[in-house]
């Protein structure tokens, strides 16, 4: 712990670095508490299903791009998230 103390606290000196890493579990609870609030998935493709949407909505949150525009950009066929050459 001593050797990396410069690491582990680095958030007390670059207040841009999150001081927890819960990144992941806050995605991961969302189909947490849909698993709990609807008794679970009824078939795996329902399961499939919502990961993706859900892996879709989360992206286009975390990267600040316009949701409704861009799923709607999906529906016609345009790709909506896609990184520029």
């Amino acid at each position: 712990m001593r050797k990396y103390s410069h690491n582990h606290l680095l958030f007390l000196h670059d207040f841009s670095i999150p001081f927890d890493n819960n990144i992941s579990e806050r995605d991961l609870r969302k189909a947490k508490n849909r698993q709990k609030m609807a008794g679970g998935f009824r078939k795996e493709s329902g399961h499939k299903m919502y990961c993706s949407i859900m892996t879709i909505v989360e992206t286009l949150k975390k990267r600040n791009m316009g949701l409704i525009e861009n799923i709607r950009k999906l529906f016609i066929g345009t790709p909506a998230i896609f990184y520029p050459v």
